[in-house]
C-alpha cells in the first residue's frame, strides 16, 4: 500500500488462496461482488458470499482459504492518519466495525445496490488523482461506507461463523501464549496427542498456515508491536519473541516486514510526527 488509502477491484479467475502471511499496519474493508470466499481471521474462519462485507483491523492475522466459487471483489485499505481528524465518540463509530467479533456483515439486495455506488465512485475517484480535492472526496464515501456498515451492525444478528477444530482451536490458543518458546510442529503434535502428518494437514485446513508460518508471524507481529510501541533495543526484543540468534532475527522480520527491524521503528516514528 502506497499513500494513506487505497482501493483495487479484482475478478478472479483461478480460486487460489493467499499465498504468503498476511498481517499489516493498515484497516482493510473486504467486499465480495460475486462468488463465494472463506476467510480465516485470528482463530475463525468466516464464510463470505455475495454482498458481504468483511472488516480486518490493523494486525489481525488473515487468510483467504482454498474453497468458495471464482469471486469477484473490492479491497479498501486506509491508515490511521486518514481519518485523523475525527475524535472520540465519531471515530469510535467509524472504526466500530472493526472492533466487533461478528466481522462480517451481509447486505440485502437494496444495501448492495447502495454500498456498490460508493465503491464504484471510490474506484472512479482513486483512478483519477490529478481531481481536485481527490483526498476529501474520497474520504466523504469512505466515511459513508463506514457509517453505513455501523448502522447495520446495530441491526444485523450475529455473524454465524464455521466452528474451528477444537483440537487446534486449542493449538492455536497455545501457540498465540507461548510463541516465544522453542516450538516445533513434532513436539507440539505430541503434546496435543495427533500425529505430526495428521497434525501439519489439519493445522493448514483450518488456518491457511503451515505451523512454523503461524508461528514466525505471531513472532514477527510482537517484536513490530515491541519495536512500535517501546525504546528497546533489537537484540533484546528479538530475544523476547524466541530469537537467541539476532541474524536470524533480523533475516526473519526482514521477510516478512520487508525491512529491517531499525528500519521499521525509523519509519513508524516517521509516521507518527506528521
Amino acid at each position: 500500500m502506497n499513500g494513506q488509502f487505497e482501493i483495487t477491484f479484482v475478478k478472479q479467475t483461478a480460486n487460489i488462496p493467499m499465498r504468503r502471511t498476511h498481517y499489516h499496519e493498515h484497516y482493510e474493508i473486504y467486499y465480495l461482488f460475486a462468488g463465494e470466499r472463506n476467510f480465516y481471521v485470528e482463530d475463525r474462519i468466516f464464510h463470505l458470499k455475495k454482498g458481504s462485507m468483511i472488516f480486518i483491523k490493523k494486525h489481525d492475522i488473515h487468510k483467504t482459504l482454498e474453497g468458495g466459487e471464482l469471486h469477484e471483489r473490492a479491497l479498501i485499505y486506509f491508515i490511521d492518519a486518514f481519518l485523523e481528524q475525527y475524535r472520540s465518540s465519531h471515530l469510535t463509530m467509524l472504526l466500530s466495525s472493526f472492533s466487533q467479533d461478528r466481522r462480517v456483515i451481509d447486505f440485502n439486495n437494496l444495501e448492495q445496490n447502495y454500498i456498490e455506488n460508493i465503491l464504484f465512485q471510490m474506484n472512479n475517484e482513486y483512478s483519477n488523482p490529478n481531481r481536485p480535492g481527490q483526498v476529501l472526496y474520497f474520504e466523504s464515501l469512505l466515511v459513508q461506507l463506514l457509517l453505513f456498515a455501523s448502522r447495520k451492525l446495530t441491526e444485523t444478528v450475529k455473524t454465524v461463523y464455521t466452528p474451528m477444530n477444537k483440537k487446534i482451536a486449542e493449538v492455536i490458543e497455545y501457540c498465540n501464549s507461548n510463541y516465544s518458546k522453542a516450538l516445533t510442529l513434532k513436539d507440539v503434535s505430541s503434546r496435543f496427542f495427533i500425529s505430526s502428518f495428521h497434525f501439519s494437514r489439519l493445522f493448514k485446513r483450518y488456518t491457511g498456515f503451515n505451523f512454523t508460518e503461524y508461528i514466525l508471524t505471531l513472532r514477527i507481529r510482537e517484536a513490530q508491536r515491541l519495536l512500535r510501541e517501546t525504546s528497546g533495543k533489537v537484540i533484546d526484543i528479538a530475544q523476547s519473541v524466541g530469537y537467541m540468534n539476532i541474524t536470524h532475527f533480523n533475516r526473519k522480520f526482514k521477510q516478512i516486514s520487508k525491512m529491517a527491524p531499525l528500519e521499521y521503528r525509523k519509519m513508524i516514528r516517521a509516521n507518527e510526527r506528521k
